[in-house]
C-alpha cells in the first residue's frame, strides 16, 4: 500500500489543488534558497509558465516528425513525468513495433504484441527536452532544481536580501505538479489539433504517463482517451473494469464498517486476491466508492482513529490502517458537521502531544484535512 499515489490520482483528477507557497531560487553561486515572494528583476517560472514550455516543445517534437521520413502509421503519442521529475515524449509506430518485435521478441504471441505494443520502454522514439527548441531550458532548469531538491529533503535556507537570484521557480511546481503539467499539456495539444499532420492509424492514442501502471491504466490514459478506443487497445481492461464493478455492487448494500473491514485487509497486500490491484485500480478508486457513506464514512473513521492513537502509536502495528482512515477522512470531511469536526480536534490535541515522526506525520495530515494552522 502507497498512500501518496492516492495524493496524485486525486491531483489529476481535479480533486486535490496543488500546494506550496513560495519558490525556490537558485543564486549566482549555485546554491538553492527558498523566498515566499518572487525577486524582482529575475526569471521566475510558474507552474503555467511550466506547462506553457511543454506544450510549445512538444509540439516542436510532433512537428519535426511530422516532416520526417518516420512519419507513417503513428499509433501512439505520450508524454511521460516520471517520479524523478523528468520529461520523455514518446511516439510509435507500425513499422517501429514491427522491428522490436522482430530484433527483440520473435517468438512473441499477438496477445503479448498486444501488451508490448504500448510499452514506452519499447518505443522506437523518444524525445527529450533538448529536442524542445527554445523552450527546453525552461524545462531542463526545472529539472535540474528538482534533482538538487530531492538531494536536500525539499528543505532550503532564506534567500537573503545580499543574495543575487539567478533564476526562480514556483515550489508548488516540485509538489507532483509536474505531473499534472503533463496532463493538461496532452489535452491542450489535442484541443490545438497538433496532432492534424501525423500519419495516424485509425486506433491512434495519446495520452499522459507517471510511470505508476496502475494509475495510469486506471486514471491518467482515460483522460485522453475515448472509453471504446481505450477497450480496442487494452481489451483485457474492460474485463477488469466489469469484475470491479461486480465488487462494487455486491458491497451496494453493506455498512461502513463492512466495506472498510473488507478494504482495509485488501489494502494490506497489491497481491491479496481482495486487492483493486487484481484489477488494475488503485486504492484511489476504492475511496471513491466509500465517498457514498459521506457522514456515516467520517464519522466511523474518527471512531476509530481515536480507538488505535488511544493505545499510542509506540510498538503500534496498525500504522497502515491508521493512515487509512485518515485518507479516508479526506474524501468525506467536506461532508462533516461540528461533532466530527471536533473530534478530529481531540485527536490533533492527541498527536500534538507526542514528538515522534509518526505522531508529526498524521497530526500534518488531519490539519491538512481541516486547513487548522
Amino acid at each position: 500500500m502507497n498512500l501518496y499515489y492516492t495524493g496524485i490520482c486525486q491531483l489529476l483528477d481535479g480533486n486535490k489543488a496543488l500546494k506550496g507557497e513560495g519558490y525556490y531560487v537558485k543564486t549566482d553561486d549555485n546554491r538553492l534558497l527558498y523566498t515566499e515572494s518572487a525577486p524582482l528583476e529575475t526569471k521566475v517560472v510558474t507552474f503555467q509558465n511550466l506547462e506553457d514550455a511543454l506544450f510549445e516543445g512538444c509540439k516542436r517534437i510532433i512537428n519535426n516528425f511530422s516532416i520526417s521520413k518516420n512519419n507513417i502509421d503513428v499509433y501512439a503519442f505520450n508524454l511521460y513525468a516520471d517520479e524523478y521529475n523528468s520529461f520523455y515524449v514518446y511516439m510509435n509506430t507500425i513499422a517501429g513495433l514491427e522491428n522490436i518485435v522482430k530484433k527483440h521478441y520473435p517468438n512473441y504471441s499477438d496477445t503479448q504484441i498486444q501488451s508490448l505494443k504500448y510499452n514506452q520502454g519499447d518505443f522506437a522514439f523518444q524525445f527529450y527536452p533538448s529536442d524542445m527548441g527554445e523552450v527546453a531550458s525552461t524545462i531542463e532548469g526545472f529539472e535540474r532544481m528538482a534533482s538538487d531538491l530531492s538531494y536536500e529533503d525539499e528543505e532550503a535556507e532564506e534567500f537573503l536580501s545580499d543574495d543575487v537570484p539567478v533564476v526562480a521557480y514556483e515550489k508548488k511546481i516540485f509538489k507532483d505538479g509536474h505531473y499534472l503539467a503533463a496532463l493538461n499539456v496532452v489535452k491542450r495539444l489535442a484541443k490545438a489539433d497538433a496532432f492534424s499532420n501525423l500519419n495516424k492509424t485509425e486506433d491512434f492514442i495519446y495520452y499522459a504517463a507517471t510511470g505508476h501502471d496502475y494509475n495510469d491504466y486506471s486514471l491518467v490514459m482515460r483522460k485522453t482517451i475515448d472509453p471504446e478506443l481505450f477497450y480496442q487497445c487494452f481489451p483485457d481492461l474492460r474485463v477488469k473494469d466489469e469484475e470491479f464493478k461486480s465488487i462494487l455492487v455486491q458491497q451496494a448494500n453493506n455498512t461502513v464498517e463492512e466495506c472498510l473491514d473488507y478494504w482495509v485487509e485488501a489494502f494490506k497486500s497489491e497481491f491479496n486476491k481482495k486487492s483493486p490491484y487484481q484489477y488494475t485500480k488503485t486504492e484511489y478508486d476504492v475511496f471513491l466508492s466509500l465517498e457514498r457513506y459521506s457522514r456515516e464514512l467520517a464519522k466511523e473513521c474518527v471512531s476509530r482513529l481515536h480507538q488505535k492513537l488511544g493505545n499510542g502509536l509506540e510498538d503500534n502495528l496498525d500504522l497502515d490502517e491508521i493512515f487509512i482512515y485518515v485518507k479516508a477522512l479526506e474524501f468525506v470531511v467536506h461532508n462533516s458537521d461540528d461533532e466530527i469536526i471536533n473530534s478530529c480536534k481531540l485527536i490533533l490535541e492527541t498527536l500534538d502531544n507526542e514528538s515522534d515522526e509518526i505522531s508529526v506525520s498524521i497530526s500534518k495530515d488531519i490539519k491538512e484535512i481541516l486547513n487548522v494552522a
